[in-house]
């Protein structure tokens, strides 16, 4: 009877324990997961927090020398993104900083892609970043305070990030346009079609200014910043889906970027942790 007992007692408590370890290894690799996660946003925030203190010139001059010293001819909004957000290994972190830069001041880039051709298709030349480098940007004469206030950024400016989507997500919806890219942002903000209406240009315009909401937008269905957004993705965020994301905790974004920009002297120095 005893034996009995005691297999009937060991056949029970192995399994236990077996569960009880397969769970806290779960817990570890999700833990690892949200470590990982946290990095790589703050990585990209760092990214986007230099990029607002730099200027058009030396932007400028960071990506022509990458563009010469990797053969690459020309730049985009969405080659500019994936090298703000997703960049190739090896990618040095001031071409991310320098391309989070173009993407948040649109009218200092449409100044760039336009020097040597009229008419913003967005494709810029490494001819007018060199331009821009040796100080173009300061030739150009300054537009009014008048033309300055009724700019397509300015108005983007003081939208609100679930206005901005609601606005581009009707927009889309009543056009047949399932999905929008940094390009296709730029067209609207910057050369759109004959009929669009104001404030979907100054949307448009509001999501390059904020590439860190376009992302948290862009990757709600699909991780990865490939900087395609589904309409649907967009009309989420018109829900309210974005403020519900910092209200569960699962999104600091705002929050890091902040500290970020406050606390720059004294930010590690991410160039040594990656290379080691």
């Amino acid at each position: 009877m005893t034996a009995v007992v005691n297999d009937t007692v060991s056949s029970f408590s192995t399994p236990n324990t077996d569960d009880s370890f397969s769970s806290e290894n779960q817990n570890i690799k999700q833990l690892e997961q949200q470590v990982d996660q946290m990095i790589n946003q703050a990585l990209q925030q760092s990214s986007s927090s230099l990029g607002q203190n730099t200027t058009g010139q030396d932007a400028a001059g960071t990506l022509a020398s990458y563009m010469n010293q990797n053969g690459i001819s020309s730049l985009d909004p969405n080659k500019l993104y994936q090298l703000a957000n997703n960049p190739p290994a090896g990618t040095p972190p001031e071409v991310s900083s320098a391309s989070s830069y173009m993407l948040q001041n649109p009218d200092v880039y449409q100044q760039i892609e336009t020097h040597d051709v009229s008419g913003a298709d967005g494709i810029s030349g490494v001819g007018n970043f060199e331009w821009a480098a040796q100080g173009g940007l300061d030739s150009e004469p300054s537009s009014s305070t008048t033309d300055s206030m009724n700019s397509t950024s300015t108005q983007g400016a003081m939208m609100g990030a679930q206005d901005a989507a609601g606005t581009l997500s009707s927009y889309m919806s009543q056009n047949g346009i399932s999905s929008l890219d940094p390009n296709k942002l730029y067209q609207l903000a910057n050369n759109p079609p004959a009929g669009t209406p104001s404030d979907v240009s100054a949307a448009a315009s509001y999501m390059l200014q904020n590439p860190d909401v376009y992302q948290q937008i862009e990757t709600h269905d699909v991780s990865g910043a490939d900087g395609k957004s589904g309409v649907g993705n967009f009309q989420w965020a018109a829900q309210g889906g974005l403020d519900q994301m910092v209200s569960d905790g699962t999104s600091k974004l705002p929050d890091m970027n902040l500290d970020l920009s406050m606390n720059m002297p004294n930010m590690p120095d991410y160039t040594q942790t990656l290379s080691a």
